[in-house]
């Protein structure tokens, strides 16, 4: 097993910049996940990693080694990717096979045989093993390619997007597989998706990567919890994060956060972080899940109308107008509602985010 390093990398395309300057540490036996919208430099990143793709500038480190100046075999790297890559024309057990037939390796044909047997038997395809590619289903034929990077036994594992093909079951079923089999191997894994429950559901910590940039490296919680910034508070959460744009003014009791859809009193701590900030606004941000809804008034709670009601099972996602603008409720209580219907809604203040208007950080987070 190793550790993976990457310090300062750089990754252009003519003019284009894929990687500004990417530095991060995966642990010994770490499951890293890499979430990010399309183009954000996820499959750049784990090429360089590969090399497949060169670097501008930069080192890669796996263990204490420098490699991202050696040649891919000799990286000791295997890479899965979102279409499996297969030999449509080989067998399953030929499939397996191949890496194993590496010059690099130069297996005995008995140990080949083992490998494969005991990989195919941990990933449950060792009744396929004499099937063609064509005759597998889309979950099997995912778990070929993984046995077939399982065998070679590398140091680090890259996966990009390995199962956003599947449809939503097979999806949740496989991630969970796929952590497992992580687990059981322990091998030094990245693992790339544009899909938030997928890299927290997945992941021992996170990268969110955007434009070529990562923007904060944490543990699932803190990623959904205490987002760095107004990106990554909106990225992560179905419905998305609310967002507020809202105003700042003193008053005799103290300063008042003011929007279109509700205002409060801050309280001291937020009070002294905006006298050393010095701004006169603030993006908050209030995800759906945290949005109590009542059908009277209550003490701090506000009103707004119902726009638009989306019955999910066990779930209501309400959209609320208030003024000109509309917001969304994750609704799970026993209530039912309508359209236009009048209603108030409120909150827990531990439960906003405050993004610098300008800089979009979470200024709760700038003090840590």
């Amino acid at each position: 097993m190793a550790s993976l390093t990457l310090k300062n990398v750089w990754k252009k395309y003519g003019k284009v910049i894929a990687l500004k300057g990417v530095n991060c540490e995966v642990k010994d036996g770490e499951l890293l996940t890499i979430l990010g919208p399309s183009g954000a430099g996820k499959t750049s990143l784990l090429q360089t990693i590969a090399g497949v793709e060169e670097i501008a500038a930069g080192q890669i480190y796996i263990e204490k080694q420098r490699v991202d100046q050696l040649p891919p075999p000799e990286r000791d790297v295997a890479m899965v990717f979102e279409t499996y890559a297969l030999y449509p024309n080989k067998t399953i057990y030929q499939n397996m096979a191949f890496p194993l037939h590496s010059p690099f390796r130069k297996l005995p044909k008995n140990e080949i045989d083992q490998k494969i047997k005991e990989i195919a038997q941990l990933l449950q395809i060792d009744w396929l093993l004499d099937r063609n590619v064509s005759q597998l289903s889309g979950g099997q034929r995912q778990r070929v390619a993984l046995g077939r990077m399982l065998v070679r036994n590398p140091k680090v594992f890259l996966m990009d997007e390995p199962i956003a093909h599947l449809d939503a079951k097979l999806r949740h079923r496989l991630r969970g597989e796929l952590k497992n089999i992580q687990r059981k191997f322990g091998i030094t894994t990245l693992y790339t998706t544009h899909d938030y429950r997928e890299a927290l559901g997945v992941g021992d910590r996170v990268i969110v990567l955007n434009q070529g940039s990562i923007l904060q490296i944490a543990e699932p919680e803190k990623i959904f919890n205490f987002p760095k910034n107004d990106f990554v508070g909106g990225l992560v959460g179905d419905p998305p994060m609310n967002f507020f744009e809202s105003f700042l003014s003193s008053t005799t009791s103290g300063i008042i956060l003011r929007n279109e859809a509700f205002e409060m009193v801050l309280n001291q701590k937020m009070t002294e972080i905006i006298n050393d900030l010095n701004v006169d606004r603030l993006k908050i941000g209030l995800r759906p899940s945290d949005i109590l809804v009542s059908m009277a008034p209550k003490e701090n709670f506000f009103p707004a109308e119902v726009y638009v009601v989306e019955p999910l099972g066990m779930i209501q996602i309400l959209t609320l107008a208030q003024q000109k603008i509309k917001f969304q409720v994750k609704y799970s209580g026993s209530l039912n509602f309508e359209m236009k219907q009048r209603v108030y809604f409120g909150f827990q203040p531990d439960k906003l985010h405050y993004f610098h208007p300008t800089t979009g950080l979470n200024v709760l987070l700038k003090e840590e």
